[in-house]
């Protein structure tokens, strides 16, 4: 099984409600090799989250429960394979625990990573890790851990996670955000996650909010992602994002606002739910901050009245998002098989 997560079928079938709404189950040669001296309880997903500053692994249930996880700082000063191998370690400490300690059956490995990235992150190139570009991330945690491994921009899995268990549940079209090390996105519309043509929609952090501002990592100025992200608080004050000045916690907040209003305006979004360690950090006076931005620049009439929000799945969602990438991958996965019968 290759783990690829390309699309399959009609895109009515790829609603969130239908990819996350019922357990994929495992096929019937999984967990045979188990061996007889051991009962295993149950199916899980392995979840891994990375971003510029640190990689984080746990395990899931099926139903999105979070059971495990731990995480790692990003050591910028490795390789790209010495920092896969980092990787590759938490993930395997997570598999052994899944069978050791809570006695549950690992059956794919979901990821959420910073990107760009190639379709179903065959290659990845997050911005903030410079040694890994198109790193074959997907190949090679095959080849670590044979299981299937589905993937996807970490921004996009939180808007599954928050669609399937958080603060969007229910709604057809909202957007996720991601405000952190970086700034990222991922819009629903009409049920569907957007994919764009190589996988890479919603990111919002590359909107120009500040012409003329400063250098982003991409090449262009001004990006949301250069004005309002942990790197450009610190680079910008001198201070690490822990310690923001109140000025600078209501700018980051005007910021987003502005970048998020120009998504509803485009798309026709009236919610917009934002998580990652600056924005959750900065809480109330950056929501509000943002909010005003976006009443002040949503006055169309269906952009009108627009929200801004804190994730509900708070930290968890960025493990949750990525178990949701596997679900997903999964289902798609047995459709796929069952249509080839």
């Amino acid at each position: 099984m290759s783990g690829s997560d390309e699309r399959t079928g009609s895109m009515s079938d790829d609603t969130l409600d239908r990819l996350l709404s019922t357990e994929p189950g495992r096929t019937d040669d999984q967990g045979e090799d188990e061996g007889k001296s051991r009962q295993l309880v149950g199916d899980v997903i392995v979840a891994v989250d990375i971003g510029g500053t640190k990689m984080a692994a746990g395990l899931m249930t099926m139903q999105g429960e979070l059971l495990d996880r731990d995480q790692i700082p990003v050591d910028h000063r490795l390789s790209a394979d010495g920092l896969f191998n980092s990787l590759h370690t938490l993930v395997n400490s997570q598999l052994v625990r899944a069978r050791d300690h809570h006695h549950m059956r690992p059956v794919a490995i979901g990821v959420g990573c910073a990107g760009p990235m190639s379709r179903g992150a065959e290659t990845v190139s997050p911005i903030n890790i410079h040694s890994w570009r198109e790193f074959p991330l997907r190949e090679r945690l095959v080849a670590g851990t044979t299981l299937p491994v589905y993937a996807d921009l970490d921004a996009k899995a939180l808007a599954l996670a928050e669609g399937w268990l958080g603060g969007a549940q229910g709604k057809e079209s909202f957007m996720a955000m991601v405000v952190g090390t970086g700034v990222g996105g991922g819009i629903v519309l009409n049920g569907q996650l957007l994919d764009g043509a190589e996988g890479n929609a919603g990111h919002v952090g590359h909107i120009v909010v500040e012409p003329n501002g400063r250098r982003c990592g991409c090449g262009s100025k001004g990006c949301l992602e250069a004005e309002a992200s942990g790197n450009a608080i610190e680079a910008i004050t001198g201070r690490p994002p822990s310690e923001p000045t109140y000025e600078i916690m209501q700018r980051t907040g005007r910021l987003v606002g502005r970048a998020a209003a120009s998504v509803c305006n485009l798309l026709d979004l009236d919610l917009v739910v934002v998580g990652g360690s600056v924005a959750l950090g900065f809480g109330a006076t950056f929501f509000n901050s943002a909010q005003e931005t976006l009443d002040e620049h949503a006055k169309l009439s269906f952009s009108r009245g627009a929200r801004i929000t804190p994730v509900r799945l708070g930290d968890r969602g960025p493990l949750i998002g990525a178990g949701a990438v596997a679900v997903r991958g999964m289902h798609r996965a047995r459709r796929a098989a069952r249509s080839q019968q």
